[in-house]
């Protein structure tokens, strides 16, 4: 089973982070989990989570049969 982890702030879901002038950033968000990023690493979802004031989810994957 492999855990991939996913940033939420209300209903929306964190999609990119894009560098604007001066050092400043742009978050792209959007509203279906189909869009989003999905994070491999804890650290990284919790990174931006702090920067956009969001939680981190974590989404447990398993194989079917």
């Amino acid at each position: 089973m492999k855990n991939i982890y996913v940033v939420k702030l209300g209903n929306l879901y964190f999609k990119e982070k894009e560098g604007i002038l001066f050092g400043k950033y742009r978050y792209t968000m959007v509203n279906n989990l189909n869009d989003a990023s999905f994070c491999k690493g804890f650290d990284y979802a919790k990174k931006r989570a702090e920067e956009i004031g969001g939680d981190v989810y974590k989404i447990n994957l398993e194989e079917v049969k």
